[in-house]
């Protein structure tokens, strides 16, 4: 998720903030099921809850990997593709 504007010169495909907006607004119930499961599996990795919103260490992501597996990636690509879903309904 952090990749969206880092490393960029030109302005960012996908706002993050603006991203967040659109999906926490949508009412859609598999972005509603991929952000629990985001969510769950950030506790359940023992990770900082303050520190979710932040950008993503490599140590982060391999600590969410190792507990989330592919549901997690799958969760992941739920929220991508909710973007663009939620976004056209709005």
């Amino acid at each position: 998720m952090g990749t969206f504007s880092a490393g960029s010169e030109s302005p960012p495909i996908l706002d993050p903030d603006e991203a967040g907006a659109i999906l926490v607004a949508c009412c859609d119930p598999g972005v509603d099921h991929a952000l629990r499961l985001v969510g769950e599996t950030w506790f359940q990795a023992g990770l900082s809850p303050e520190q979710i919103d932040h950008p993503w260490s490599p140590v982060d992501v391999a600590r969410l990997r190792s507990v989330g597996g592919t549901r997690l990636l799958d969760a992941l690509d739920e929220l991508v593709t909710g973007v663009s879903r939620c976004r056209v309904r709005h």
